[in-house]
């Protein structure tokens, strides 16, 4: 699945580093191709129970987890992007204990070769 020890530490220096940053959206983009065999269907399938996961975890059902794909072009692959509501969220599930069958689920699924965090700051309209 994903090795999250190097974003645990990423998460614990952000948090420290900015009180304001754990308001904002964090974004986490892993890029990954499908294993031979493997449909898109498997990977909604796949996500639809890490993502119950992830709510029971958290206790928050505002993580969303998407499967990205190019509208136009072939980029190789997908994405998973799911987001989180703020960096304590993010963390807390980077924290728990890692579910072995859905992990196990995910390596047979697909190779990843990466993955982003990323903070969103909303922009509100002009008024």
């Amino acid at each position: 699945m994903k090795n999250k020890k190097p974003l645990i530490a990423l998460a614990a220096a952000l948090l420290v580093m900015s009180g304001a940053a754990s308001a904002d959206t964090v974004t986490n983009v892993w890029y990954c191709t499908l294993n031979d065999g493997k449909t898109s269907e498997d990977a909604h399938a796949l996500n639809a129970k890490w993502l119950k996961w992830a709510h029971e975890v958290t206790g928050d059902d505002s993580i969303t987890s998407s499967y990205v794909t190019a509208a136009v072009g072939d980029v190789g692959g997908f994405m998973w992007v799911d987001m989180y509501p703020d960096f304590a969220t993010w963390a807390k599930l980077m924290d728990a204990d890692n579910n072995k069958d859905l992990e196990a689920a995910f390596d047979e699924l697909q190779t990843c070769k990466g993955s982003r965090l990323y903070r969103g700051e909303e922009t509100e309209p002009a008024k």
